[in-house]
């Protein structure tokens, strides 16, 4: 499912960190200013773990209900992760993934912190992809993001296809904030890709002569508006996962940038991935926090804070169709193809990992 990303590509024009803290640090509130008073108080409190502590997050497995990935962590290290990760991918859907939403409600009322991505398959519904460019043309979409004179096109049939499926989202979404669920809200992922030629369809490249990263930022700010404007959406922490400093959609409806970190060349040294972080941190006009949105090796806690690395949270993706205890190059988190028992051991017992057990109680959602 998940692309395996060389970093050493992708870290040409990193900056300093220098550069970064010369910037005006970022507001103690959320993008959304009227984001509720749950959601003010955990963006406060991650604001202030930045810097400190690295919250341990794994990504559930999104399209099998039956497994608890979750429980496989514990199994493994006799803790919780802090964060657990869901995706909107099947919410329509009468199979398996269909109840994430219910899940992350359950989580939270635990006391974890939740994140949401999605893989938004074909608005149109000509197929049910999401890639633009895989190799296998099968697992391809045509949709593109409708652009005209400069702006979303919100009047042609992709357009009032994009809305229909926002209006869509926000019912669920609506669901977890009447429960009371702060949501680090992940949308439009990896939209890059790898050299700037997105590999799903709200990054492709494009015949019209726009820019594919200025279509994505327009698509970005108008599901930003249609979510807290339109539908009064109050209850998100927006989570920029573009990849490339020329995605960023501003500071205005940013609130955490996240990179994920698929080092094909890590060898099992659990490196901190500091220039990356470094990139990051350098991007827009004021500081943001800077999270490891998705990861398969994870970084050594020692590593992180020697170089100044201290990611807001981590967030292993999760096993593939292997069985559970399997070393596979698709098991993210089980066996140990990526993290070692002994590594995931030190990881989930370092005092500088924030899991399940260490979040202030505040964070807990309401029964």
């Amino acid at each position: 499912m998940k692309r395996r990303v060389a970093l050493a590509l992708l870290l040409a024009g990193t900056q300093c960190l220098a550069s970064a803290a010369a910037r005006a640090d970022a507001p103690d509130a959320p993008a959304d200013p009227q984001a509720d008073a749950r959601t003010r108080a955990a963006f406060a409190w991650l604001r202030a773990t930045w810097g400190r502590q690295t919250i341990a997050g794994q990504q559930d497995l999104t399209w099998n209900d039956g497994v608890d990935m979750a429980r496989r962590v514990f199994d493994d290290t006799g803790r919780y992760p802090a964060l657990m990760g869901f995706d909107f991918m099947n919410t329509w859907t009468k199979g398996d993934g269909a109840h994430q939403v219910d899940e992350a409600i359950a989580w939270a009322r635990r006391g974890g912190l939740v994140t949401f991505c999605w893989h938004w398959r074909d608005p149109s519904g000509a197929t049910a992809n999401f890639y633009a460019r895989e190799p296998d043309a099968r697992k391809n979409t045509a949709f593109t993001i409708p652009v005209r004179a400069g702006r979303l096109d919100t009047a042609s049939s992709a357009g009032r296809q994009i809305d229909a499926d926002i209006d869509r989202l926000a019912i669920a979404l609506a669901k977890l904030q009447a429960a009371g669920v702060t949501v680090l809200w992940r949308p439009l992922h990896e939209a890059s890709g790898n050299h700037g030629d997105g590999w799903f369809w709200w990054g492709r490249a494009r015949t019209d002569g726009a820019s594919n990263a200025a279509a994505y930022v327009l698509l970005y700010r108008h599901l930003f508006d249609r979510l807290v404007n339109r539908h009064g959406l109050h209850n998100l922490i927006w989570v920029w996962n573009g990849q490339d400093a020329a995605w960023y959609p501003g500071d205005d409806v940013v609130d955490i940038v996240g990179y994920d970190v698929y080092d094909e060349h890590d060898a099992k040294a659990y490196r901190s991935q500091v220039d990356m972080y470094r990139r990051m941190a350098a991007i827009g006009s004021t500081r943001k926090p800077v999270a490891m949105s998705e990861n398969s090796y994870i970084p050594d806690p020692d590593n992180m804070k020697r170089d100044g690395a201290r990611w807001l949270w981590f967030l292993t993706w999760n096993d593939g169709r292997a069985p559970a205890g399997t070393a596979d190059k698709d098991n993210f988190w089980t066996g140990d193809f990526y993290n070692t028992a002994a590594h995931k051991a030190k990881v989930y017992h370092h005092p500088d990992v924030i899991t399940l057990d260490k979040l202030p109680a505040f964070l807990k959602a309401p029964q």
